[in-house]
């Protein structure tokens, strides 16, 4: 297992997910809000309650060292807006983890040649959704209205219509 404490995010990634993020995206998906949900990287919590508001009751998502408890739990999918700065890390985690999982990235991921050697044999089970606006992220409550980069929902073993949906 790999510890927080040689994995370090940096301060920068402590941005939550607006309501209509997760909304863009569960309103594609529609799935069974039956589905257990692990939210791994928690910041200040809000993404539970927001996805409690559309309907997804059954999430995993506490105040804990991912890298330390992804093991713990038994769960259908991940969705989670991730710490941008340890992102390759994540990635090596989730693809040996093997389940689905759902994540917001920077649109620069689809040019990284480390997710094509981390997935590997499994790339072609990578699939994009990339919203119709740029998404803006929460920092202290407050909608930031100058998000620099765009992003994508990157999804693995998802069985979407497509490989790049555009919403």
């Amino acid at each position: 297992m790999t510890s927080l404490n040689i994995i370090t995010k940096k301060k920068l990634d402590d941005y939550n997910t607006p309501l209509y993020a997760w909304e863009i995206l569960l309103n594609y998906l529609d799935l069974d809000k039956n589905k257990v949900i692990y939210e791994p990287f928690y910041n200040d919590g809000v993404a539970k309650e927001y996805l409690g508001k559309l309907g997804y009751n059954k999430v995993i998502h506490f105040e804990e060292n991912f890298f330390d408890n992804y093991e713990k739990y038994e769960y259908d999918l991940i969705i989670s807006n991730p710490p941008y700065s340890i992102k390759k890390n994540i990635l090596k985690i989730l693809y040996m983890i093997n389940k689905p999982f759902v994540l917001i990235m920077p649109t620069a991921i689809i040019s990284k040649l480390y997710l094509k050697n981390i997935f590997k044999e499994n790339i072609n089970d990578i699939q994009y959704i990339i919203p119709s606006r740029r998404l803006h992220f929460e920092l202290n409550g407050f909608n930031n209205k100058r998000t620099p980069f765009d992003t994508l929902y990157l999804c693995y073993k998802m069985n979407l219509q497509r490989d790049i949906i555009y919403l």
